[in-house]
């Protein structure tokens, strides 16, 4: 268990809270939609997408983890379908999950075309970020954003910590320093996965450092390690324990404080939402009893009896 002397931000992103002392609220639980191949054609999927979405805000009703959802968006001809899908079907806040550059400004765009900027966390600020974009987010500035601790000349904790507190030797600045003069309300910080043989742990060890050092809600995406694992990929019974193995990873970095985690597809939310459920009601106890930590009323601790 933990608890950190560094004071910790909250943020309320329409009524979910995310961040604080480990086990003092439970952990956001992010899943993703319209990633490559979910659907066969997806544009024709739309009513089995709403049925995804639907079922991850019940298991949240009823197990008092949070949620949202991260809408992947790949190229620009996608952008006006697929956040109209969100607008349409998702209360409050939501993800916008966006690999390009360019794509991103677009999603941008017409996101302000839609005054909808206050309602999205920007997936993600990170050092491929060109100046072009720098300048449209600060003249478009979503609510939130993930700041991602990528750091290809050093993944270990300390160079993961450096992109985001002085840019690693990468960037002039560090990315929370540009977050800030950007603007973003609500900051999220990201350890970013690693596969394995590339420190993949790390994207954990560096939980507890990145809550000490910034005090911002901190938290990762491990399913991506588990998705790169060469050896899964020839397991003979792979798709009998992938499910297993992605849900388990996405529970180790709460162990150690984590805040939010991208589970990865919103297919698995049955799966995620009820473990951490259980590892939420462990952390609180624990926070509880050993810290005096304050609980909120609205988490699985007092829910799940």
């Amino acid at each position: 268990m933990f608890t950190y002397a560094t004071e910790q931000t909250v943020h309320d992103l329409d009524g979910i809270k995310v961040g604080g002392q480990p086990g003092e609220f439970p952990t956001l639980m992010i899943g993703t939609i319209f990633y490559e191949d979910q659907f066969e054609e997806p544009r024709s999927s739309l009513d089995e997408a709403k049925s995804l979405v639907k079922e991850q805000e019940e298991l949240s009703e009823k197990t008092s983890v949070p949620s949202i959802v991260d809408i992947f968006v790949y190229d620009k001809e996608e952008v006006e379908w697929k956040i109209d899908f969100a607008l349409d079907n998702i209360d409050g806040f939501f993800s916008v999950d966006v690999p390009e550059s360019e794509v991103r400004m677009r999603v941008l765009e017409y996101l302000d075309e839609q005054d909808s900027l206050d309602r999205v966390i920007y997936n993600s600020i990170n050092l491929g970020m060109e100046e072009e974009e720098f300048e449209l987010l600060k003249e478009k500035t979503p609510s939130g954003a993930i700041l991602l601790a990528y750091n290809p000349h050093d993944n270990s904790t300390h160079g993961r910590k450096e992109i985001i507190k002085e840019g690693g030797q990468l960037l002039e600045d560090g990315l929370l320093s540009l977050s800030e003069k950007i603007g973003i309300e609500n900051i999220l910080l990201d350890t970013a996965a690693t596969p394995f043989g590339e420190k993949a742990c790390e994207a954990v060890r560096a939980v507890p450092v990145f809550k000490n050092e910034f005090g911002f809600p901190v938290g990762c995406a491990l399913h991506n390690t588990i998705e790169s694992w060469s050896w899964l990929h020839s397991y003979e019974e792979r798709e009998k324990i992938f499910e297993i193995l992605d849900t388990a990873i996405d529970n180790l970095p709460v162990l150690l404080g984590a805040d939010f985690i991208y589970y990865g597809p919103i297919d698995n939310a049955f799966n995620s939402i009820l473990t951490m459920a259980l590892t939420d009601k462990l952390m609180a106890e624990g926070a509880q009893d050993y810290f005096g930590t304050e609980i909120s009323e609205e988490h699985p601790h007092y829910k799940l009896p």
